[in-house]
C-alpha cells in the first residue's frame, strides 16, 4: 500500500526531497497510515511509505539519491531483518529520526525506565527484579514476595505486547515456572494494581504520545478496549490533569517521540504508571481492529505528526 506524495516503485526525479520516509511491515500498520498519507497531503508535505514489497525499489532510489528524506520512522527493522540495510542506510544519511533506534531499544528493558520513573517522582507499582534461570539457576533464599499482595504479575524484562506476561500468580512456585519457561529472561514481579472508579468507568487510560500532543483515552484493562478520548470538561471536573503531566515527563525520559503509555487511578488517588513507555506504539484503529484506538485519536496524531515535521528546519 502507498499514500502520500512518493511511490516507492516509480522513479520520481533525482533529488526529490520528502518529509518522512516510514518503513512498516505490520498489515494493521495499513489504515493509519492511510490516514497519515491524507494529512500530510492537506498539509503540503510528503511521505514515503516503505513496505516489504517495496523495500527493494525504495533502497534502489535511495542509494541513487533520487529520494532525499528529512525526517525516519522505522516500524519494521526490528521484527523484519530485511529492513537493517534501510536502518542502517538511514542512520548514516537521514539527520533526523523519530523514536531513535539506540534509545528505543533501552527502553525496550523496563528496569531501565522503572529507576527513571521512580527518581522523577512517578509511582510505579511495586517491583522486584530476578535474574534469568540461564544466569542464575537457583534461589538459596528467594526474594520476599509479601510487598507485592497477591495476586502479582510477572513480566519478562526485556519485551512487550503482552508476551510472556503471567497476571495471576501467587506463589514463588509461579516465578519458578516462568523462569524456567522464559530460560533467557530477565523477569519483573510487579504489585497487580486495581483502578478505582470514575463515572462509572475503571480508572484506567491508555495515554498517546505524538510529538509534544498528549492524548489520554478511557482504557479497560480486563477487555483491552478503548473507550473515548478525556475530555477538556473531563479533565478539570475528574481531576485527570496529571495524566497529561506524566505523559510529558515520560517523554522527556524516554526521549521518544511517538510511544503509549499506561496509567491507573487508584483508589487512595495516585496516578500509577502501569505501563512505562510502548514502542512501537500499537496504531491499529477503529473499526479496522477490535482493540483499536478511536477514529478521531488518531487524526490527532496524525496531524501532531505533520505540524512536527513542518516546525523542523
Amino acid at each position: 500500500m502507498y499514500t502520500g506524495g512518493v511511490d516507492a516503485r516509480t522513479l520520481p526525479t533525482p533529488g526529490t526531497r520528502i518529509d518522512l520516509l516510514l518503513a512498516y511491515d505490520w498489515l494493521y500498520d495499513e489504515p493509519f497510515l492511510a490516514l497519515l498519507g491524507e494529512t500530510f497531503r492537506s498539509t503540503g508535505k510528503s511521505l514515503m511509505l516503505v513496505s516489504p514489497s517495496s523495500l527493494p525499489g525504495a533502497m534502489e532510489q535511495l542509494r541513487s539519491g533520487r529520494i532525499v528524506p528529512r525526517a525516519y520512522l522505522d516500524r519494521a527493522s526490528d521484527t523484519d531483518p530485511n529492513f537493517q540495510p534501510l536502518e542502517d542506510w538511514a542512520g548514516q544519511n537521514v539527520s533526523i529520526h523519530l523514536n531513535p533506534a539506540r534509545r528505543r531499544r533501552e527502553i525496550w528493558r523496563k528496569t531501565n525506565l522503572h529507576w527513571e520513573f521512580i527518581h522523577a517522582g512517578l509511582h510505579t507499582p511495586y517491583t522486584i527484579v530476578v535474574p534469568s534461570h540461564r544466569r542464575q539457576p537457583a534461589f538459596e533464599h528467594p526474594p520476599d514476595l509479601s510487598p507485592l499482595s497477591v495476586p502479582f504479575s510477572i513480566k519478562p524484562d526485556l519485551g512487550g505486547g503482552g508476551w510472556g506476561v503471567v497476571t495471576d500468580a501467587r506463589t514463588w512456585a509461579d516465578v519458578e515456572k516462568a523462569r524456567c519457561s522464559m530460560p533467557d529472561e530477565d523477569l519483573i514481579l510487579q504489585q497487580f494494581v486495581e483502578p478505582t472508579l470514575l463515572v462509572g468507568r475503571r480508572a484506567w487510560f491508555r495515554i498517546f504520545y505524538a510529538c509534544g500532543l498528549v492524548v489520554p483515552c478511557w482504557w479497560d484493562d480486563r477487555t483491552h478496549l478503548f473507550g473515548p478520548a478525556v475530555t477538556a470538561e473531563e479533565r478539570w471536573r475528574l481531576r485527570l490533569n496529571p495524566l497529561w503531566r506524566m505523559a510529558q515527563t515520560a517523554a522527556q525520559i524516554a526521549q521518544l517521540q511517538l510511544f503509549s503509555t499506561e496509567v491507573a487511578l487508584v483508589q487512595d488517588g495516585r496516578f500509577i504508571v502501569v505501563d512505562y513507555v510502548n514502542d512501537p506504539v500499537d496504531l491499529r484503529i477503529l473499526p479496522y481492529a477490535r482493540e483499536g484506538m478511536p477514529r478521531e485519536v488518531a487524526w490527532s496524531l496524525a496531524g501532531a505528526l505533520a505540524t512536527y515535521l513542518g516546525q523542523l528546519p
